[in-house]
């Protein structure tokens, strides 16, 4: 949770966390959050994310795989719902990140 004297900073694991409850609302820009960072101006190329701006070097909880599984599985209810039961989610999504995090996960 932000503070009123740190705002508006953001640790990267915080922005994942709030991808979930982002996804019941805008499941699309949740996946698009989740990719921004792990494009190549963010994600070292070792796999390591920036924990936040003023010390990148800082190690994260490894919640990012988990934080994109659970909005792929909250995407693909949501699809399923809407009337396509034969839906099996946004798997071009999984696959554009699935290396990255595995980058991030051998970091």
């Amino acid at each position: 949770m932000h503070d009123k004297w740190e705002y508006p900073w953001c640790a990267a694991w915080d922005l994942v966390f709030h991808c979930i409850p982002l996804a019941m609302i805008d499941a699309e820009f949740a996946k698009s959050q989740l990719v921004l960072l792990t494009r190549e101006w963010y994600m070292h190329p070792n796999g390591q994310l920036p924990a936040y701006e003023w010390a990148f070097g800082d190690v994260n909880p490894p919640v990012h795989a988990w934080a994109t599984w659970r909005v792929f599985q909250m995407d693909r209810k949501q699809r399923r719902a809407r009337g396509r039961p034969e839906d099996s989610g946004d798997l071009p999504f999984l696959e554009r990140v699935f290396h990255k995090l595995m980058l991030n996960f051998t970091w």
